[in-house]
């Protein structure tokens, strides 16, 4: 039996001299809106890094924590989501799947991601200055 590491999506013991700090190239998020997900389970959650398919409660998550990411998502990419969302869809996986199948516009869901992304990545002045030019 292999030991799980909740944080990194790293199985102990498969790769010999694997940088456990890494997570392994099939939980670690493959699209930008996996990448903001992740992002903001981790911040929630008080962890370094979430995999794609890591469950939202097996990494300690809990209901009021469930309510405050759905309304944080809710607000971010402007879509209606159930409450109940996390509970439906625990995994990065299955959450970015039913935002995307739930979008009001094919392919604004990730382009909402791109966007939020970039700003992430922004000082205020820039981002002031970005939304001035245009």
């Amino acid at each position: 039996m292999t030991n799980k590491d909740h944080y990194t999506g790293q199985t102990a013991g498969t790769e010999p001299g694997a940088d456990p700090s890494m997570p392994n190239a099939q939980n670690a998020p493959q699209t930008t809106l996996q990448e903001v997900l992740s992002t903001v389970w981790a911040t929630s959650l008080g962890i370094e890094k979430v995999g794609i398919e890591d469950n939202f409660f097996e990494l300690g998550g809990a209901s009021v924590v469930a309510t405050q990411i759905v309304s944080r998502l809710r607000q971010m990419f402007q879509m209606d989501l159930p409450a109940v969302l996390l509970f439906d869809t625990p995994t990065i996986e299955q959450l970015a799947r039913y935002m995307i199948e739930h979008e009001t516009q094919p392919g604004l869901t990730e382009k909402t991601a791109t966007l939020l992304k970039r700003i992430e990545g922004m000082t205020e002045e820039e981002v002031a200055r970005s939304l001035r030019s245009r």
